[in-house]
């Protein structure tokens, strides 16, 4: 994950999350579609190459979006976000699975992967240009340095 981080970080943010969120619709749907454990498998690792853009992208964001003074609380409100759905999923995704076709709960979560890279290529749109959302600029490297 450190050296995807690396690379990621030098892009702007919201492109990033909905890159990530692009490689979850792929992997979410594929359960949908696969019959053959190979697929399985290779759903399962596009899926964490998605969390793997996402998740430390995300927490960039939550904190660059909150004035210097309040990041511990725009923090844990990120982090209960997180919560909200681990508390709700499971029945909703076990009602899903008992009332109606199984493959449809996972094309219900590729819709809504999809639906958030939508939103996080508007949110570019609107908020790309603004400094806090600029990309990390390149640090010069220290001689005789590598960079893996």
């Amino acid at each position: 994950q450190f050296w995807v981080t690396r690379r990621v970080k030098r892009y702007p943010p919201m492109l990033m999350m909905a890159l990530g969120s692009a490689f979850y619709v792929v992997g979410f749907s594929m359960y949908g579609f696969v019959t053959v454990y190979f697929l399985f498998v290779t759903a399962v690792v596009v899926i964490t190459i998605g969390d793997m853009i996402v998740m430390p992208v995300s927490q960039a964001l939550a904190a660059n979006f909150a004035p210097p003074d309040m990041r511990g609380r725009y923090m844990a409100i990120f982090g209960l976000s997180w919560a909200i759905p681990s508390t709700v999923g499971p029945g909703a995704a076990g009602y899903i699975l008992d009332n109606y076709n199984p493959d449809l709960l996972w094309f219900i979560g590729g819709a809504i992967c999809a639906l958030s890279v939508l939103a996080y290529y508007a949110l570019h749109l609107r908020l790309g240009t603004q400094s806090q959302f600029a990309p990390v600029q390149q640090e010069a490297e220290p001689l005789g340095a590598t960079t893996d």
